[in-house]
């Protein structure tokens, strides 16, 4: 064997033009697949860990209030967070994808931008905190300003902007927006730093600290906004983790424990909203018998043995408490009553208020969740009243795809849906125009490679046919003294072993060299497209060792596999044949 092998290496020796030739093409296409993969991988890093987690992230929970696609609101937040959490063992991040069009006035100068939120409270791990610094690579001031609260709404902007804005770090910005509840403000910014945009996405927007931008939209403590979820692993986990939230945000009825107070005095009740569709309100005019008139959109029922205990008649408006979920207090409603049901219709504990009125009071001040209770009526399984009574939100079935997700967003629009809707969503159906351009770049890399390898290996092949033809008469010899025909066949092999190995070795670190040299060259690509590619204005390469250590064995496979019928060939010659072959 050791001879078989020393024989393969003086044969690539002994061809130097001819080796170095090959070598060198093999080497060339080597470097190209591992360079083309580092960008393509590069690219696919940069897009899921550097733009995609800002547009939408790995997984989003998407709200919208009463069919509004622009008031993206829940007000139950820390127990969603919860959820998320327990559902989500590897989560980096999970922030609040806050963000409102306004119209920004500078010093002379006035542009349509968008503020966004940053939660600073949320730094995830050491590799996304490298991230954030990366993407805000400040020019003036100090992205830690954010948080200063001796500073009036501190904001930091792209450098561009504020050259457009005619504005620097202490300058004020004035901006014009609608908050979440649809009434139009004003504001005042100060700038406390500008920075050079990681990507083309941050050049348009300005970054508030979020405790800042909930106040300015009017949100409350615990209301939260569309969830934004990193986690570590998103090309695997990101449609199964959405699949155990989707199943986790399933709802219950919506109720409010509390007391009603009129008349005679005050009792426990339990309201519930009745849903106003037209098939539920059908449904429930099924199952009430109303003094007066059917059920409507706008009624309020209760029992006439609820009705006896207090002494109140339709028209009569009686005043609701209950305890609040987030602080220690209880608060009061006021609802009318519009409608008695016969005897043992509703249980004598409950009201049933039309969903609009009923999620004003349950949105406005979260009720809390009170232990069983006799006191207060729980829905049963086989309970009449559950087919027709609100949930505390809509949660939609899971969109499959770019197009299916548009789908339901006109269906939310157009429905109207009172209470809040619920969606949850991957990258792949919410930032599937982006993604789409990273399967576009793997797709066009490995048809010119395969194009290239194609061209080498034919190259191979004619190399080795021409050697095989040069050496017949030594391959005569060499059988002539005894050498067996597995030997010849593999002293070939190993000739264009030992070439591509030593080429592919060789392009690898040419590969390396000729990424680092082409990432140090800034590139400016302001206002183009193209800029979604860089990092901080370079090339961004990312070679994977495990694809580098396959490409080379796939390499070597495809010009061992290639060399095999040429060998084959030579070792199927006769001695006294090929002797007597004469060129």
């Amino acid at each position: 064997m050791n001879v078989v092998v020393k024989i393969g290496l003086r044969n690539l020796l002994r061809q130097k033009r001819r080796s170095v030739l090959l070598g060198i093409a093999i080497a060339f296409g080597t470097a190209i697949l591992i360079m083309a993969h580092g960008f393509a991988h590069g690219i696919s890093d940069n897009l899921f860990n550097r733009i995609v987690v800002y547009v939408s992230g790995h997984v989003g929970v998407v709200f919208s209030e009463n069919g509004n696609l622009f008031k993206q609101i829940f007000h139950d937040g820390q127990r969603v967070k919860e959820i998320v959490k327990k559902e989500i063992p590897d989560v980096v991040k999970i922030e609040e994808g806050i963000g409102i069009f306004c119209r920004a006035i500078g010093n002379g100068k006035s542009d349509n931008v968008v503020m966004i939120g940053i939660d600073l409270s949320q730094l995830g791990d050491e590799k996304t905190q490298q991230q954030d610094a990366d993407n805000f690579k400040m020019t003036e001031g100090s992205f830690e300003d954010l948080s200063n609260e001796s500073i009036e709404n501190p904001v930091i902007l792209a450098k561009e902007k504020a050259a457009y804005l005619n504005v620097k770090k202490g300058d004020i910005i004035r901006v014009r927006y609608r908050n979440v509840t649809g009434q139009d403000q004003a504001a005042r910014l100060t700038v406390v730093g500008t920075f050079l945009p990681a990507n083309m996405f941050m050049s348009a927007p300005v970054f508030l600290e979020l405790t800042d931008l909930k106040r300015l939209l009017g949100y409350g403590p615990n209301d939260i906004g569309q969830l934004f979820i990193t986690i570590k692993n998103p090309k695997k986990d990101a449609v199964l983790y959405a699949e155990k939230l989707q199943e986790a945000l399933r709802p219950e009825p919506a109720r409010i424990d509390g007391y009603i107070s009129a008349g005679k005095g005050s009792v426990p009740v339990t309201v519930f909203g009745y849903k106003t569709d037209t098939l539920s309100v059908a449904a429930l005019n099924n199952k009430l018998s109303a003094t007066g008139k059917k059920a409507g959109k706008s009624e309020c029922f209760i029992g006439d043995s609820l009705s006896s205990v207090l002494g109140i008649a339709p028209g009569s408006n009686v005043a609701l408490s209950y305890r609040l979920k987030y602080a220690d207090s209880i608060v009061s409603s006021q609802i009318k009553i519009t409608s008695l049901t016969q005897k043992g219709v509703l249980p004598g504990n409950v009201i049933l208020l039309n969903d609009e009125d009923f999620y004003k009071i349950f949105y406005s001040n979260w009720p809390a969740a009170v232990k069983d209770n006799p006191k207060w009526h729980r829905l049963s399984e086989s309970d009449p009243l559950k087919e027709i009574v609100a949930a505390e939100w809509t949660l939609f079935p899971r969109a499959k795809s770019t197009e299916e997700l548009a789908k339901l967003q006109k269906e939310i629009a157009r429905k109207k849906i009172r209470g809040t809707s619920v969606d949850v969503r991957t990258m792949y159906e919410s930032a599937s125009s982006v993604l789409s351009l990273e399967y576009a770049l793997h797709m066009i890399t490995l048809v010119a490679v395969l194009v290239l390898f194609f061209i080498i290996l034919i190259g191979v092949v004619n190399t080795l046919r021409m050697t095989v033809k040069e050496r017949t008469r030594e391959i005569g010899t060499v059988r002539a003294i005894g050498m067996q025909k597995s030997d010849v066949q593999l002293s070939f092999i190993l000739e264009t072993f030992f070439l591509t190995l030593f080429s592919s070795l060789a392009g690898t670190v040419a590969a390396f060299l000729a990424m680092k040299g082409l990432s140090m060259f800034k590139i400016d690509a302001e206002g183009n497209p193209i800029g979604m590619m860089l990092v901080n204005e370079r090339l961004y390469f990312v070679p994977v060792f495990t694809s580098v250590v396959f490409f080379i064995c796939l390499i070597m496979v495809i010009a061992v596999g290639t060399a095999f019928f040429p060998a084959k060939k030579a070792a199927n010659l006769s001695a006294a044949e090929a002797l007597r072959h004469f060129d």
